[in-house]
């Protein structure tokens, strides 16, 4: 018997097991590997004459080139570790997460959470960057100022008549950036 058949009020589906063993790897080994710790560690270079901020060094985030202290600084994957959902699956996710050589880069939080979000959603990086800019800007928007800032951006306002059409302009705006 499985253990999301044993245990339905725990897991109430395969692939919420699955997720829970993916978070839990992650979570337990990646982030503790020692491998990739001193791999981070050998990244990061002192700062430069002048730097006035608190760190004792920084490292470079891959994708947006901007220097940042470690503690803000995440060791990505370039290609996925895989999937991870079935015993099938288990062994190659875990060996592919922790095998070392060319595939770690380092990425600043927002930059890796941009890359997570295009390889689960299929996008370029730039677009990726566009729609979770999107998500944001309407989030913290309200509705009006939402339509205020498509129509000047020239934007047609009865275009923009539900939260789709409004996210999707948004999107086409921040591609332009």
């Amino acid at each position: 018997m499985q253990p999301w058949e044993a245990y339905p009020h725990i897991w109430k589906t395969e692939a919420a097991f699955w997720a829970w063993v993916r978070g839990g790897v992650r979570g337990a080994v990646w982030k503790r590997y020692p491998a990739k710790l001193e791999w981070k560690k050998k990244q990061m270079f002192p700062p430069p004459p002048g730097y006035t901020g608190k760190a004792k060094s920084l490292g470079e985030c891959h994708y947006c080139k901007e220097h940042f202290a470690a503690s803000h600084l995440e060791v990505d994957h370039v290609h996925q570790a895989g999937t991870l959902n079935s015993w099938e699956t288990f062994a190659q996710f875990v060996k592919n997460l922790l095998a070392v050589g060319d595939n770690w880069v380092l990425a600043c939080k927002p930059c890796h959470k941009v890359k997570s979000y295009a390889e689960r959603m299929g996008l370029p990086f730039k677009e990726a960057f566009a729609e979770k800019k999107a998500i944001k800007f309407a989030k913290d928007n309200s509705t009006k100022a939402v339509v205020d800032f498509c129509v000047e951006n020239g934007y047609n306002e009865r275009v923009l008549k539900n939260a789709t059409a409004r996210r999707k302009a948004l999107v086409e705006i921040f591609t332009k950036e």
